[in-house]
């Protein structure tokens, strides 16, 4: 039965792929459609605000230590980590319709998330590790003749600019296949294992689809630009949920299974227009809902949690910075440097149990 749904999809993304050549056939001639083929697309990219994207990333980071993962057992609140984030859009398609007003893109997104210990002298452990795919995101957008001014600026106007914006455009992304696969560092596996805990490690695997809506996608523009984006996430493991157990890794007492196959996210971005040579302030923030993962989140510190009343939990990550932007459209063409907050649950693996957790970093990006 699931092997026949994914069959149902990939059929349908050909049949999409089939009806945009045909488009292309049609519209612009023959050649539209394999002059699109491995094009990068100036729609569809993520904000610095989303969690796990494909923006290359690296923090140092001031984060909520946890005896869970205390390997060189520092017995104090915060700790410095790094967390790193590889990510590409690999673009297999992307082609500009009725003179730029709307355009087409399918990308295969890629990302590893890793969460590095490397103040700890003895061995720097890999905390966590996560693998992010998708198969084929369809991203639409379509572009307003004219601007739409919602807060014009004007002489007569007593708001500072930065709060003028108009409305350029409007755009979806929808992912209908994206797999996630978290595992737990080596080092941590082994020590589990050896204090034999009643939970060594929680298999997070999952696969699930995505659509987001954009108002004022950055479309690569060199202007002052306020972004919306409203995302919904729903996992197809519908019985078994965000993660399971292995009997020989985890007492199923301890384990409830997940029950809320959704996740509701809305993100804003704003980007100065350039002040000198295409530099741009950049604000970014992010509201996620998302569900606890029910087992107790640690046992090492002999701390039982209890998390029978607060299953869905809030999630606020904010960032702040200054991007250098060249105006191409290529992979890179953007690098940024800015600060981070987050609070809300431990957002990385099987560690999503944790509640309070929060994190203030620096980071570097490449877009």
């Amino acid at each position: 039965m699931y092997d026949m749904t994914i069959v149902r999809r990939l059929a349908l993304i050909l049949i999409l792929l089939l009806f945009i050549s045909a488009l292309c056939s049609a519209q612009e001639g023959n050649d539209v459609f394999w002059d699109g083929i491995g094009g990068v697309a100036s729609f569809g990219k993520p904000f610095w605000a989303d969690m796990h994207s494909t923006i290359i990333r690296t923090e140092v980071a001031y984060a909520t230590n946890s005896p869970d993962y205390d390997w060189g057992e520092f017995n104090t609140s915060y700790r410095f980590f790094i967390f790193t984030n590889l990510g590409v859009d690999i673009t297999i398609w992307s082609g500009e319709f009725a003179d730029g007003r709307y355009g087409f893109s399918f990308t295969l997104p890629f990302m590893i998330d890793t969460w590095y210990d490397l103040f700890e002298r003895e061995t720097s452990p890999i905390i966590n590790i996560s693998y992010r795919f998708g198969f084929l995101d369809t991203n639409f957008i379509y572009r307003l003749s004219s601007p739409l001014q919602i807060l014009p600026l004007s002489e007569e106007s007593s708001l500072p600019g930065f709060l003028h914006f108009n409305i350029y455009n409007w755009s979806l992304k929808l992912s209908l296949l994206k797999h996630e696969s978290t595992h737990l560092g080596d080092e941590l596996t082994i020590h589990r294992k050896n204090l034999e805990l009643p939970i060594t490690r929680i298999d997070v695997l999952t696969n699930y689809a995505e659509l987001i809506f954009t108002l004022n996608d950055p479309d690569n523009q060199l202007r002052r630009n306020h972004g919306f984006k409203f995302g919904v996430l729903f996992n197809y493991n519908f019985i078994r949920g965000w993660y399971w157990v292995l009997e020989t890794e985890a007492d199923p007492d301890f384990v409830e299974p997940s029950s809320f196959p959704f996740e509701f996210h809305i993100q804003y971005q704003y980007q100065s227009s350039p002040f000198w040579r295409g530099f741009q302030i950049i604000t970014s923030a992010e509201y996620r809902l998302r569900e606890r993962h029910k087992y107790p989140f640690s046992y090492s510190g002999g701390n039982f949690d209890d998390y029978s009343n607060r299953h869905l939990v809030n999630n606020f990550n904010l960032f702040a910075g200054i991007r250098y932007d060249n105006g191409k459209p290529n992979y890179f063409s953007k690098i940024g440097i800015g600060a981070r907050f987050y609070s809300g649950l431990n957002p990385y693996g099987q560690f999503r149990s944790m509640p309070h957790f929060r994190q203030l970093g620096l980071a570097i990006l490449f877009e």
